[in-house]
């Protein structure tokens, strides 16, 4: 293949942000509270911006963030943008790991196969899936389709921060207010760099899936391998 023929469309998010949407039952109206997650959003699409050297109206990510009363719909601009993203970034909790939607996200996502990029090269075990640590989950198992994955793991940073980011995840710097800062600001640049370098290194071939029933809603069994 050509180089022109790895080029993804001009439409399609560099990343995808596949999180647990959170809402509290007992407000009226509900009201989603995953301000947490849209801050890291926008501050690694900032750097995803930077890094990639985007053009003006250049997508640097997708986050879903509908508030759904009852079912989810697979709607057409999440259908396209797993199927058309060339990262894939999961914040794993508890509750991330319990969630058919975003089980489902991830099987969209994991279907697709991907290449290296012509003279690249990658470590083992470095993909465009980058699961990442978003609260801490004690003692519980991880389903062996995230556990498989290489767990996004920040390097070349002060001594203090990479352990703080394992023991309380990027949620639980947030949480920590100025005492997490410099943490957080810290881990979100490293991460924004293993978003381009996956970006630059693979290409994931578009696979748009026709409707949300045929994707899979837990992650106990992970019947699709990227790659």
């Amino acid at each position: 293949m050509t180089e022109d023929e790895f080029r993804a469309h001009p439409r399609a998010p560099a990343f995808f942000l596949s999180y647990a949407r959170t809402t509290h039952p007992t407000a009226a109206p509900q009201r989603e509270t995953n301000q947490k997650a849209f801050q890291l959003f926008v501050d690694l699409s900032d750097h995803v911006v930077q890094l990639l050297g985007l053009p003006a109206g250049g997508t640097a990510g997708f986050m879903d963030q509908a508030v759904f009363d009852g079912g989810q719909m697979w709607t057409e601009d999440l259908a396209f943008a797993a199927g058309h993203c060339q990262v894939f970034v999961a914040l794993i909790s508890a509750k991330y790991m319990n969630s058919p939607w975003c089980a489902r996200e991830w099987d969209a996502f994991t279907r697709r196969t991907y290449k290296l990029r012509p003279g690249a090269e990658a470590t083992p075990g470095e993909a465009p899936i980058i699961p990442v640590n978003w609260s801490a989950v004690g003692g519980r198992p991880i389903p062996s389709a995230i556990s498989q994955r290489q767990m996004f793991q920040p390097t070349r940073l002060p001594p203090h921060i990479a352990p703080q980011y394992r023991d309380e995840g990027i949620y639980g710097l947030l949480s920590l207010g100025a005492n997490g800062r410099e943490a957080y600001d810290a881990v979100v640049w490293r991460l924004a760099q293993r978003v381009a370098r996956a970006f630059h290194t693979h290409w994931v071939e578009p696979r748009v899936p026709d409707n949300l029933m045929e994707l899979r809603d837990t992650f106990e069994e992970d019947g699709h391998e990227l790659g």
